[in-house]
């Protein structure tokens, strides 16, 4: 087949409208849904080039530069899921395109966004996954003003801060012993070049935007606690003595997907006995015994955005008494945290009203973890825990008591919106008080 050059140069606009534009070359390009990027998920791309204009009001000078995450590279026959960047994802979406990198510089006159991409390697995509060519459809599918390849960065960088003279870092801040983040890295060679240029932290502001949740971020969360809420259900309904762990957590997770769940939140840490005191055991490699408690720590995720619950119950849907006692104690440090969760609040305060109730009952020392984190595109979300909690933010409370010699751990973890006023607890609906859980497994 053969094309006029000067038809197809002019007639471009309506071909990308109709979603069959050409590259140069002749080249077919891949209609909409098909090649990466595929586009932004899990929103239009005008929500996030409202989000990196909100930043860049907020800059007003300099050059910031996001770096996307990597693939993980693994020799094993089963490929790594690959998980983009937070502050990444939130910016601009793209959470299919490993490698990939973003570069805002908001002083500048007409071009202000740039997003870079690794070159292509057409012999690899037909083993992989096609990717898209350079041009206008591939701006049109991620919404930002101009799209680079990967290769351009230090020029770019180097170009724009000349004329700021400034490189803003949005972080993360590592420890003194972890590798020198690429963004510090590329700063510092910038700097070496451009006479002038300073480094300025800026470490503080993503947080402070992500932390308070937008109502569309609110809806897809609820989304996202409503198929978690059926796979706590599900284990409640079947578990019983003489399962695996691992055969727990196929349910938990099966209903996760039943239920609307795209993904896994993290990690689904179900473990009964001795190995509900490990707080990160992720195994599942045990056998649940009767009389044992059991401990799912598991979410899902809807769109990128997770979802964070533990439930603790017992394996034959009967506490002891001494269970019983236990596990009403972290009922009590979790009530008496949430009595004075509402913005404005400071988290270590709502923590030292947990550990007075533990502190009471003797069994302080059992208590070894913080009382709750921010979450949201990711299960840590970003957000500073020394500063006042704000409105809007979805944060947990999962105070817990573990003592692997005495063959039991048990934590309480609930999902709360805060408001002005106090705070809504999202994870409604699945039991939680020792009355409710038994009452619930009864019914099988």
């Amino acid at each position: 087949m053969q094309f006029d050059r000067r038809r197809l140069l002019t007639g471009v606009s309506a071909t990308l409208a109709a979603g069959a534009a050409f590259h140069a070359g002749a080249q077919v390009l891949p209609p909409a849904g098909y090649a990466t990027p595929a586009g932004t998920s899990p929103f239009a791309p005008d929500v996030y080039r409202a989000r990196r204009a909100k930043l860049m009001e907020q800059l007003k000078t300099g050059v910031a530069v996001i770096y996307g995450a990597n693939a993980v590279e693994s020799s094993a026959p089963v490929a790594s899921p690959f998980y983009q960047n937070g502050d990444f994802a939130w910016l601009t979406g793209i959470v299919d395109e490993p490698g990939a990198i973003l570069v805002l510089a908001p002083a500048e006159r007409t071009v202000k966004e740039w997003l870079l991409l690794p070159s292509r390697d057409t012999e690899t995509e037909r083993w992989n996954q096609e990717r898209m060519p350079l041009g206008a459809m591939l701006e049109q599918r991620v919404g930002v003003q101009r799209v680079m390849r990967t290769s351009a960065l230090g020029g770019l960088v180097t170009s724009l801060a000349s004329r700021s003279k400034e490189l803003r870092y949005l972080g993360p801040i590592g420890s003194a012993n972890a590798p020198v983040s690429p963004v510090l890295e590329l700063y510092g060679k910038v700097a070496q070049r451009v006479p002038g240029c300073a480094v300025r932290d800026d470490t503080g502001l993503l947080p402070r935007l992500r932390c308070v949740k937008e109502p569309r971020e609110l809806e897809i969360m609820r989304k996202a606690m409503d198929a978690t809420r059926a796979g706590h259900l599900a284990a409640m309904q079947q578990a019983k003595p003489g399962m695996s762990e691992n055969e727990l957590r196929f349910i938990v997770e099966s209903a996760f997907r039943r239920a609307g769940g795209t993904g896994l939140a993290y990690d689904s840490i179900v473990g009964s006995g001795r190995n509900a005191a490990s707080l990160h055991y992720a195994t599942a490699t045990g056998m649940v015994h009767g009389g044992e408690l059991i401990l799912i720590d598991a979410g899902a995720s809807v769109g990128g955005y997770a979802c964070d619950v533990t439930r603790t119950f017992p394996a034959s849907g009967k506490f002891t008494p001494e269970q019983k006692v236990l596990y009403d104690l972290v009922l009590e440090a979790q009530t008496a945290a949430v009595s004075k969760l509402k913005a404005g609040a400071y988290l270590e305060d709502l923590s030292e009203a947990a550990k007075a109730v533990f502190r009471k009952a003797g069994r302080i020392d059992e208590f070894t973890h913080g009382l709750g984190h921010y979450v949201g595109l990711d299960v840590h979300d970003p957000g500073d825990t020394s500063q006042p909690i704000p409105a809007g933010s979805v944060i947990t409370m999962e105070p817990g008591l573990y003592l692997q010699s005495a063959n039991y751990g048990i934590r309480i973890e609930d999902l709360y919106l805060v408001t002005e006023t106090g705070a809504e607890r999202l994870s409604t609906g699945v039991p939680r008080t020792t009355q409710e859980i038994e009452s619930f497994m009864a019914r099988g």
